[in-house]
């Protein structure tokens, strides 16, 4: 129940902040790159027209008892400057009232760098407070792409929260928690008759550690699965990443031969595998497979590889290939056994985020073919 109730509070919080964030955001996308300078000097003329508006309000002034202004009221209705040449006075004036209007200005262009403000403009925030823009807003604002309403949409599929579907880890979750509660409540009634029910309070405390184990193991996954998603919003997810499972090698398919992309937590050695000759590898039998299913061998003793499939955009296609060791039961009970999370659920898993990089990849590509055509 703890890490279903985290997971609806963090699911809870991405949907009331999606309505506040986007719209700034947006507003942020759109207004980058405008000038904004000229916007902050005509902007006081609509505070200055509102003043106009309570013009009757000006009658019952006593000009005269006002600071600054009250003095020259004064002397001019006493005639003090009388004596002074025109072109003073004038001067005067425009210097009075441009320092005035300077002021409004000033104000204007504060409204325009406070978010939440009618006024606001993201370029005059830039330049008011550009380390809290670059810090805490600039990743956003480059990537056209994101939003947190997607995000939570990409969280919502990913972590179902339909306790009937089998295959979800709300699901698995929940069936978990209660194992866990009901086997603790047959402890406590076992003990009142200890000395007939020894054995079989054993069994269920070696139970109780297996569910714990496996909740403790779904909570890992959850919490790498939720950093690569931070990892992608700033724009800093790598293939090294996914390694939450087990290590890995990674394979793209050119022609009749599967190219190694990468590997990790391997032997280390690199190389590629022909289709028709290379017939004992996993990732050769998964890649003639097009419903992708599983494929798992022993390429020595104490060492598994399982490998899948994966169909990616540009109808490219992949090979994710796990690797790991008898001993290693984390990996074992996600890839193989089944008996914490359905396995295809972590295959979908990889297979997202292997899409997300691919996507990014591709992009990058399309920027740098259009850098090197200039």
């Amino acid at each position: 129940m703890v890490i279903k109730s985290l997971q609806v509070q963090n699911l809870s919080y991405l949907n009331e902040i999606k309505g506040d964030l986007d719209p700034i955001i947006n507003t942020m996308r759109k207004q980058n790159g405008e000038k904004w300078r000229g916007t902050a000097w005509r902007g006081p003329f609509t505070t200055i027209r509102g003043y106009f508006k309570h013009a009757k309000l000006l009658k019952g002034i006593s000009w005269s008892t006002l600071p600054v202004i009250g003095p020259i009221v004064v002397g001019v209705g006493a005639g003090y400057y009388a004596q002074w040449p025109l072109w003073v006075g004038l001067t005067g004036a425009v210097l009075l009232i441009s320092g005035i209007y300077f002021a409004f200005v000033q104000s204007y262009i504060s409204k325009m760098a406070t978010i939440g403000r009618r006024e606001f403009h993201v370029e005059a925030f830039k330049a008011k407070r550009p380390q809290e823009f670059e810090q805490a807003w600039a990743p956003f604002v480059k990537k056209p792409d994101f939003t947190f309403d997607g995000l939570y949409n990409l969280v919502s599929v990913v972590f179902s929260q339909n306790d009937q579907d089998p295959s979800s880890v709300a699901y698995v979750v929940a069936y978990s928690q209660s194992q866990h509660d009901a086997m603790q409540s047959s402890i406590t009634e076992l003990k009142t008759t200890i000395s007939e029910q020894e054995k079989a309070i054993a069994t269920l405390e070696d139970e109780l550690e297996e569910s714990e184990n496996a909740v403790y193991t779904l909570t890992k996954v959850l919490r790498s699965v939720t950093e690569n998603q931070y990892r992608y919003v700033n724009d800093s997810l790598v293939f090294t990443d996914l390694d939450f499972v087990s290590g890995f090698s990674l394979y793209r398919k050119e022609g009749n031969t599967l190219k190694m992309i990468m590997n990790k937590g391997t032997s280390g050695k690199k190389r590629d595998l022909d289709l028709d000759e290379d017939i004992n590898f996993v990732a050769v039998a998964a890649a003639k497979d097009e419903a992708g299913q599983a494929y798992s061998n022993n390429p020595y003793p104490g060492r598994h590889v399982v490998a899948f499939r994966m169909d990616m955009l540009e109808d490219e296609t992949w090979v994710w290939c796990f690797h790991f060791d008898d001993d290693d039961d984390r990996a074992l009970s996600l890839i193989k056994n089944n008996d914490i999370i359905d396995s295809s659920q972590i295959r979908r898993v990889i297979h997202a985020f292997c899409l997300t990089i691919q996507k990014r990849m591709i992009a990058q590509k399309e920027v740098d073919l259009n850098a090197g055509a200039k």
